[in-house]
């Protein structure tokens, strides 16, 4: 063997060395961004409490109006063992059941001005076939009510598909602010291109947030499926007046199927954040337990 040929090799297995240190190097730190900006983490892989919380972990029922820690929705929502992603999920059965929600104190990061933020989580549905007719809110955010300084997604109320939308409605006095009924192809909705729902995969949903609150017609929201985004709430004034108010991650709202490894950030990720996040879906839990 020569030595001009040992040389060659040796860069090249330098060089390839120096490349994966480096890849290895990026993805520590792509790691360390992603988890330093959780603020909420339920995996329900043991039970309903959050793995990771900024503020309370408990789960809360609304009973008669008022919340009440822990599931007590007399067996219409209960944690499914070995029926979620890596483990656990909740399955909610009744659209009548009682509902469940998570203090949003802390665990969903509000900022009065120039706000930013990520919600993720995972469904198994069918839409079409399990679903009762009606809205259903997979998740809805909010201290008010579905309309007045809200996020939520939803399956519409009827059609064939049925249409799974992202809406972002800021105060209503502002968005509309003469309290008219207003036609749903101009509130503050995206419906997805896609329909991947299915009751024998599951689905990953997540939407972002930015430049919210800052006074200006410049906020987007946008809704992702799968890794891929669906489209953008855009050309809206996104003010959100939350300050003093309790505002709460309700979940499972009219739904019934499988929910799993909600998570919530303190910044809108990047698509290729997104994706890792549905293409790895083990990722988020390794990273967060």
């Amino acid at each position: 063997m020569s030595l001009k040929f040992q040389v060659s090799s040796l860069k090249q297995r330098l060089a390839f060395g120096l490349a994966l240190a480096a890849a290895v190097t990026l993805a520590a730190a792509a790691d360390s961004s992603l988890k330093s900006s959780v603020t909420f983490y339920a995996s329900f892989d043991s039970g309903t409490d959050a793995d990771l919380a900024k503020g309370d972990k408990r789960l809360f029922t609304l009973v008669d109006k008022q919340p009440k820690a822990g599931n007590h929705t007399e067996g219409m929502t209960r944690l499914a063992k070995g029926k979620g992603l890596s483990g656990g999920a909740l399955h909610f059965t009744k659209r009548k059941a009682k509902w469940l929600f998570y203090d949003g104190a802390n665990n969903f990061r509000f900022a009065k001005k120039n706000w930013s933020g990520t919600v993720s989580f995972w469904l198994k549905v069918d839409p079409i076939n399990e679903l009762d007719s009606g809205y259903v809110d997979p998740i809805q955010i909010t201290p008010n009510t579905w309309n007045d300084a809200s996020f939520f997604v939803d399956f519409n109320k009827d059609g064939n598909p049925r249409a799974f939308r992202l809406g972002a409605f800021a105060d209503r006095a502002v968005w509309n602010p003469t309290k008219k009924e207003v036609p749903e192809p101009q509130r503050p909705l995206v419906p997805a291109k896609s329909h991947p729902f299915s009751k024998d995969k599951w689905t990953h949903v997540a939407f972002t947030w930015k430049r919210f609150n800052t006074g200006k017609k410049d906020g987007v929201a946008t809704l992702y499926l799968n890794g891929k985004k669906e489209g953008s709430i855009t050309g809206w004034n996104q003010q959100f007046s939350w300050s003093g108010k309790p505002h709460r991650i309700l979940i499972g709202l009219n739904y019934m199927g499988f929910f799993d490894e909600l998570a919530c950030f303190n910044r809108a990720l990047s698509a290729k954040q997104i994706k890792r996040i549905h293409t790895q879906q083990a990722a988020l839990a390794k990273l967060l337990k």
